[in-house]
């Protein structure tokens, strides 16, 4: 009898884990840090999700020299969408997007991959998954230094639930 009890308290146990570390689509929503230090709006969009250069943790203007539309290299990051058209596939996990990578002027193809509440994989790449580059990325707070609030879109999203 004890035995049951037992068992069935872990299984209780795990289930309620399981279901703590599922996540809902609009989990990715907020700003987030990326690995060059530019803040990103990921925002929802009608079905998909995209993301906005909204800040730097620098605060300094960088602007979209390796643009392959010369037409755009003088124009400033801060409010270009760079992430666009990702699509939920469940539990954490989004695809079917692109994303623009300023420092080459480069579009790839894009996932990401929850990891957490407050830290995102997002990877571009071209053709195959395999063949291309995650970069981490941390959640931050929608009011932190050198995010430009008139940028933001409604709703903003989760604010970190580590800090």
């Amino acid at each position: 009898m004890i035995r049951k009890i037992l068992i069935s308290g872990l299984l209780a146990v795990a289930a309620s884990a399981a279901v703590a570390a599922s996540y809902q689509p609009d989990d990715i929503t907020g700003v987030w840090r990326t690995k060059s230090g530019g803040y990103l709006q990921i925002y929802k969009d009608g079905s998909v999700y995209n993301g906005k250069v909204v800040g730097s943790v620098s605060g300094k203007p960088r602007v979209d020299t390796n643009n392959p539309d010369k037409s755009k290299r003088g124009r400033r990051l801060l409010g270009v969408v760079i992430l666009k058209g990702l699509h939920a596939e469940g539990d954490g996990s989004y695809g079917d997007g692109h994303i623009y990578d300023p420092s080459n002027g480069k579009t790839y193809k894009a996932k990401a991959t929850l990891d957490g509440p407050d830290t995102l994989d997002a990877r571009g790449y071209i053709g195959f998954s395999l063949l291309g580059k995650t970069q981490t990325w941390h959640r931050i707070s929608q009011s932190a230094e050198h995010v430009h609030q008139n940028l933001l879109e409604k709703p903003v999203g989760a604010e970190p639930k580590t800090q």
